[in-house]
């Protein structure tokens, strides 16, 4: 039992020093287009939050500004 765990371990050590399909120039290319689009989609998740919090922030100060004003 001890001699086949021993061999899957080293099948298992050698698979992973053998270079990968990103371990070159354009591999690296794309995973950092990969990041970066995972980058762009999460930003673009968040400024929407932020544009509509933005818009109600805004409308609220406006209608802070009428109150205060005219019926003040």
């Amino acid at each position: 039992m001890l001699a086949a765990e021993t061999l899957a371990l080293a099948a298992a050590t050698a698979l992973f020093q053998l270079p990968g399909p990103l371990d070159s120039t354009l591999g690296t290319a794309f995973l950092a287009l990969v990041g970066f689009l995972v980058v762009l989609f999460v930003g673009r998740i968040v400024l929407s939050i932020a544009w509509r919090l933005a818009l109600i922030a805004a409308f609220a100060v406006g209608v802070f500004l009428v109150v205060t004003t005219y019926l003040v």
